[in-house]
């Protein structure tokens, strides 16, 4: 509603309301398709709180538990390394969600894995220990993880065979990374 002070008119602005408003929004007899996604959405939305609240409650419990307690519980596998047999992507799918609540993500946006060791060459003994040519273990790793993250920001699918990989990859993308477990590998992507 606007008003001008010096004159007292009054007027009501009608430009604030959404939308155009045309004869067949009233029709009764035929059905429109927002009012019946707006009614099954009132009918649903009692048992969609519940399990979200459901939800929200099993994820404040599982963080409250262990690594061990829910490796105990076998919610989880027994290691970060190499799939357990008889895992199915519907059981990785399930185990991913709650690796999640354990991982945090880094606060500022890093592009790739490394740091101190990752580049610096590493003190080696040549008269005690022989010449020594090549990458480290850690410089190897770090090199396969920011291979992944390359290939994966670009829009490609790729492999990860080890747990401990995916979770190093969530710290990078922790809302948009998927996987997919394949008999013995995971398929990585971001969505």
């Amino acid at each position: 509603m606007t008003r001008n002070c010096n004159t007292r008119n009054y007027s009501i602005d009608r430009s604030v309301f959404g939308g155009e408003i045309d004869i067949e929004d009233f029709n009764t007899t035929l059905p429109s398709k927002n009012r019946i996604h707006n009614q099954v959405d009132a009918l649903n939305l009692k048992t969609k709180l519940v399990e979200e609240n459901n939800k929200r409650k099993e994820h404040e419990m599982l963080k409250n538990m262990t690594l061990e307690e829910l490796r105990e519980m076998k919610l989880i596998s027994n290691t970060n390394g190499r799939p357990v047999d008889g895992l199915t992507d519907e059981k990785w799918q399930r185990e991913f969600q709650i690796r999640k609540l354990f991982v945090s993500p880094y606060k500022e946006p890093k592009r790739q894995m490394g740091g101190k060791y990752s580049r610096d060459v590493i003190k080696w003994d040549e008269e005690k220990d022989g010449i020594y040519h090549g990458m480290t273990h850690w410089q190897r790793y770090c090199q396969y993880i920011n291979s992944i993250l390359s290939s994966i920001r670009s829009g490609q699918i790729d492999y990860c065979y080890y747990i401990y990989q995916i979770i190093d990859l969530l710290k990078f993308h922790y809302d948009t990374l998927q996987t997919k477990y394949c008999d013995g590998y995971w398929e990585v992507w971001l969505k």
